[in-house]
């Protein structure tokens, strides 16, 4: 349905309902088809008005427009209507009637909205002129538009008292119903036209009356029968009604919905004049007079000098100037008393101070405005507005830059650069911008002359960056200087300036860059010394108290950031001490203890005082309570801030405390407990001592042995040689305790190092160890020496002198230690003759213990005296009594050798041995036939010779291992008999062990090597038909296991033994026959 149909559709239903008596559902859906299509819609309606029944329509329509009546809800096709309005009735009626004063008031009214008042003036004026049918209504709505401009309001307020004297029900019906939303405008030019009529002294004229009862006919609750302003009050001194008033008219005009302004301002500021006059607190006035200045600057402003004069503006100025000041101290004070160090409570008391200062800003002087500004950056900056707190203060920088003729900007007349600056830094660092921050307090710093509140606050800010960045001692310094120009400020700074996460680590490295400044000490100078020398020293103990004063005051800050951190209170005591200030440190470190009665710092620092004061019970009593605690592993760095001789006296009662401990040492679980107080005495001991601990250290090592913590007593015995190297008893028990860890070599190198340093110390040492320990002790260091003998290349290199003075003191002290033993002589002796020192090796030989039965050792080493003095014979015989016995020994007397020496005594070993083999006494040859093999290197000749007298002597087990040996090294076809002789003799000793398949092997190889020789050999021993028979056995037992290849050789090497042997002709003709499938077996 297109938008005409649907029109004539509604008009037609309209028609109807006008038909039946119902204008009002008529008009709606008149008003319906109009808000479909408008020229269709309006033709029909002036067809039923040119029928004369159009009246009631336009009727309603202006009762509509007025608002007299609601548009009824109509529905068409199953829907309702909706978009029915009275904007709508009035585009409607002027459509129809052009010229209706309903539309024209209407039309005037959407103007009044949109604020165009001059035209609503102008159209007003023309439809008055030209004898409107409502007069009255055009004439109060230009009296509206009059007031909403502002530019004729007394013509306006004059056309409404007009109106009201002379139609005071119909004046107030259209205000109430037409001007609804501007009522509180008008209620508002009403009461000033009043206000400004009584200062004038004309308030009681006929306009004031109709004034009164216009306000009176407009609020009938009352709110303004009072016709006397705030203003008019408060000069009449009536504060109270004026206090009442203003809250009143506040609270009107906060229920509107049009902004509020210059008017209420002026409310605020007239009712915070009312609390100053009635002096009720500085709390109302300030807010009413931030609140004041928040909503209109200007007006707040021409307010506060209307209603104040100079002198209650400078009484209001330092009302608010000391709710600022005593704001701030109350945040101060908060801030001081914050028991956590990382707390930011105490923010909400700066909101008070923060508007004070806003306040101050727009009344306070000129010049008194840039100091003001920067208090309040500061505020904001301590409440967490750090973005805020910095465009503050880069406005104030900007306003700095003009300069005067003086040459100096307002804000260094002032005196508040510095701390702007300072100021403007910790706004940089809280959001970021450390660059920004770093500059701002580097220029403060440098300031000249230096501002001291500012300069405080710069350097504790760059401070706490250097301590950022890493460089902890120039962030300490800046803090120690800081504290020195102004604690208090410092306090302030480091608890609410810095940022909360950042409060923590400046704590700890403030506090252990001041210990580290108490712990460096003045550079030692000669009692006597002169001159330049003199005065560095003077200087140099003036800079250490100055140091400990910095300490001290720094100390005294952590103290303030953190009332329970013990560590600060005792930096503060070792600051006192190291000031001189003995019994002030004294009194700190009892109140250290009253809080932890059983702290060893605590306790050592009151000792070390107590003994510099000479109360010694008192200092013993106090270093058994350090002792009991265990705890003294903590205390190196608390002693290292004390003066040495203080040190040394501690450390020296509490050493020979620990020894007289151990002389009283009972037997058991109670010598335990006895040895481990010894220990935390020695301990302390120790850490008072410094590097002068050895003492201490080796005998709280033995302490530690002796309870079987061996590594840690490993730990205190290589302390002492890193500081004493030659420590001899050091050395020797560090030896024991490598013995106790089964570490044989480490305890014979710590051996070695102490006797070739003194071994007078050293063998007694040794000595007093139990039997078992210098057995081992002694075993390890006859090792050690051979070892070193036998790494010579021959026999004429020579020793270094540092291993000579080893080896000699090593062998005279296993003399010492083994007292009444030979091996400790045989020892020397061996190194006297790797030395070439054979005189005195034999003098020393006689003068050893000899025991009975004679030692084959000793005279091993006789012999070999003896072969150096050239009678081998001798020497043979003598040194053959150890190869069978300890051919090891003998090895090594063999290495001290020459090779022709060695050469010499094999030739005449073997030459003796085969004498005696000969003679058929093969046990006596035996000895010679191993010398010659051990002197002649293992030759295949002497190793022969050795097989055949240990198979006479029926060791066959150590034959074959010598014929193996010969074996394993081959040999030429020059050499090919004796091979084949080797061969045959290995298969006689298998074949003696019972082993025949291995003596069937040997013979075969021999055999197929050379068969002549082998055939011989064979024959003779063991005989043509033994041998036929052990390749029998072996033959047919490899036929049995199938292996027919081994098999068939056996079978021929016996044949080729015993050509006619009956048996292996069977056997290689059985094998023929089981092997007739293919396999190949020649």
């Amino acid at each position: 349905m297109s938008a005409q149909e649907l029109v004539a559709c509604l008009c037609r239903e309209g028609d109807q309902h006008l038909a039946l008596g119902e204008p009002p559902l008529a008009t709606a859906f008149y008003l319906a088809a109009f808000s479909c299509h408008a020229p269709s819609a309006v033709r029909s309606v002036r067809a039923a008005l040119a029928e004369a029944r159009g009246a009631p329509v336009v009727a309603t329509l202006e009762a509509w427009c007025r608002g007299e009546s609601q548009i009824p809800a109509i529905h068409w096709d199953g829907m309702a209507v909706v978009s029915l309005t009275g904007t709508l009735a009035s585009a409607f009626l002027a459509a129809l009637r052009p010229d209706h004063p309903a539309a024209v008031l209407h039309s005037l009214a959407g103007l009044l909205a949109h604020g165009r008042h001059g035209e609503v003036v102008r159209r007003c004026g023309a439809l008055l002129d030209a004898h409107s049918q409502q007069a009255l209504e055009l004439r109060l709505t230009r009296a509206l538009a009059w007031v909403l401009s502002g530019a004729q309001v007394d013509a306006g307020l004059a056309d409404y008292l007009q109106a009201f004297a002379s139609r005071a029900d119909r004046t107030v019906t259209f205000v109430l119903t037409h001007q609804q939303p501007y009522l509180p405008v008008l209620v508002g030019a009403l009461q000033d036209h009043i206000s400004r009529r009584q200062q004038a002294g004309d308030g009681a004229g006929q306009q004031d009356t109709d004034c009164q009862r216009l306000l009176a006919a407009l609020d009938p609750g009352g709110t303004w029968s009072n016709a006397l302003s705030p203003d008019v009050l408060l000069r009449g001194g009536r504060y109270e009604d004026c206090r009442a008033a203003c809250s009143r008219a506040l609270e009107s005009d906060r229920t509107s919905d049009r902004p509020q302004g210059e008017r209420l301002a002026a409310l605020l500021v007239t009712r915070a004049a009312t609390a100053f006059f009635l002096d009720s607190g500085t709390h109302d006035l300030l807010r009413d007079l931030h609140e004041a200045f928040r909503e209109s600057p200007r007006g707040a402003r021409r307010q506060f000098e209307a209603v104040l004069t100079a002198r209650d503006r400078e009484r209001v100025l330092a009302q608010v100037q000391e709710a600022v000041d005593v704001g701030f101290a109350h945040f101060q004070e908060a801030v001081r008393s914050r028991p956590e160090l990382r707390e930011d409570s105490g923010r909400e008391l700066l909101a008070p101070v923060t508007r004070a200062l806003r306040v101050l800003l727009r009344v306070a002087p000129p010049e008194a405005r840039p100091a003001l500004g920067a208090h309040l950056a500061e505020c904001l900056l301590l409440a967490g507005d750090a973005a805020g707190a910095r465009a503050l203060c880069e406005r104030l920088m900007r306003r700095s830059r003009p300069r005067d003729p003086a040459g100096k900007s307002a804000v260094d007349r002032a005196g508040n650069r510095a701390p702007l600056l300072a100021l403007r830094g910790f706004c940089a660092l809280h959001v970021g911008d450390t660059p920004c921050a770093r500059d701002d307090f580097q220029e403060v710093v440098e300031q000249e002359p230096p501002h001291h509140g500012g300069c405080v606050r710069a350097l504790c800010g760059r401070g706490l960056l250097r301590v950022l960045a890493g460089s902890a001692f120039l962030g300490a310094l800046d803090y120690v200087t800081a504290c020195r120009l102004q604690p208090d400020e410092a306090l302030l700074v480091a608890k609410a300036y810095v940022p909360w996460n950042q409060r923590g680590l400046l704590l700890a490295v403030l506090r252990e860059e001041g210990r580290r400044m108490l712990q460096r000490r003045p550079d030692s100078r000669l009692p006597g010394a002169r001159g330049r020398r003199g005065q560095a020293a003077e200087d140099g103990a003036a800079a250490q108290e100055g140091d400990a004063q910095g300490v001290y005051q720094l100390a005294t800050l952590l103290m303030e950031l953190d009332p329970e951190d013990e560590a600060s209170r005792l930096l503060a005591a070792d600051a006192l001490y190291r000031l001189g200030r003995l019994d002030d440190a004294h009194k700190a470190l009892l109140v250290a203890l009253s809080r932890r009665p059983q702290a060893a710092p605590v306790l050592v620092r009151l000792a070390l005082l107590q003994l510099r004061r000479g109360f010694f019970y008192d200092a013993n009593q106090l270093v058994k309570k350090v002792v009991q605690t265990g705890n003294t592993a903590c205390l190196q760095p608390t002693l290292d801030v004390f003066r040495r001789e203080d040190r040394q006296l501690l450390r020296d009662h509490c050493h020979a405390r620990a020894l007289a401990i151990l002389r009283e040492q009972p037997g058991g679980a109670q010598g335990d407990c006895h040895t481990r107080e010894a220990i935390a005495y020695l301990s302390l001991a120790i850490f008072a001592a410094g590097s002068q601990a050895s003492e201490s250290l080796l005998t709280r090592a033995r302490c530690y042995a002796l309870l079987g913590q061996r590594k840690t007593a490993m730990f205190d015995f290589n302390s002492v040689l890193r500081a004493e190297p030659g420590n001899v008893q050091a050395l020797c028990a560090r030896a024991l305790l490598h013995l106790a860890l089964d570490q044989q070599k480490e305890a014979v190198d710590d051996v070695l190092s102490a006797l070739k340093l003194d071994p007078g110390t050293a063998v007694p040492e040794i000595r007093s160890l139990k039997p078992e320990a210098q057995a081992i002790i002694t075993r390890g260091l006859a090792s050690h020496c051979r070892g070193l003998l036998g790494q010579l290349p021959d026999a004429g290199a020579r020793l270094s002198d540092r291993d000579l003075q080893g080896l000699l003191a090593a062998g005279e002290a296993v003399i010492q230690i083994a007292a009444g033993k030979l091996s400790g002589h045989l020892l020397l002796v061996d190194v006297l003759i790797a030395m070439g020192s054979y005189e005195e090796a034999g003098a020393r030989l006689q003068e050893a213990p000899h025991p009975t039965p004679p030692s084959e050792a000793a005279r091993a080493r006789q012999g070999l005296l003896l072969l150096k003095k050239g009678d081998v014979p001798a020497a043979a015989r003598d040194l053959q009594s150890l190869a069978e016995t300890d051919s090891r020994d003998l090895g090594f007397l063999l290495s001290l050798l020459e090779a022709s020496e060695r050469q010499s005594l094999a030739q005449a070993a073997a030459q003796e041995a085969s004498t005696l083999l000969t003679s058929g006494q093969p046990r006596q040859a035996l000895g010679y036939c191993s010398l010659a093999v051990l002197a002649g290197g293992g030759r295949a000749c002497h190793l022969r010779q050795r097989a055949t007298c240990l198979a006479e002597l029926q060791e066959f087990n150590r034959a074959l291992g010598d014929l193996d040996l010969v074996l394993r090294e081959g040999a030429g076809d020059r050499d090919l008999r004796m091979r084949v002789e080797d061969l045959c003799s290995r298969g006689r000793l298998l074949l003696s062990l019972g082993n025949k398949a291995g003596a069937a092997g040997a013979f075969a190889q021999a055999l197929k090597l050379a068969p002549a020789p082998a055939q011989t050999s064979l024959w003779e021993r063991p005989g043509r038909a033994p041998t036929a028979q052990v390749f029998l056995c072996h033959g047919q037992r490899c036929l049995e296991e199938q292996r027919y290849a081994e098999a068939w050789t056996a079978a021929e090497s016996g044949l080729l033994v015993d050509p006619e042997h009956c048996g292996l002709k069977r056997l290689k003709a059985r094998i023929r026959r089981e092997a007739a499938s293919g396999c190949r077996l020649h």
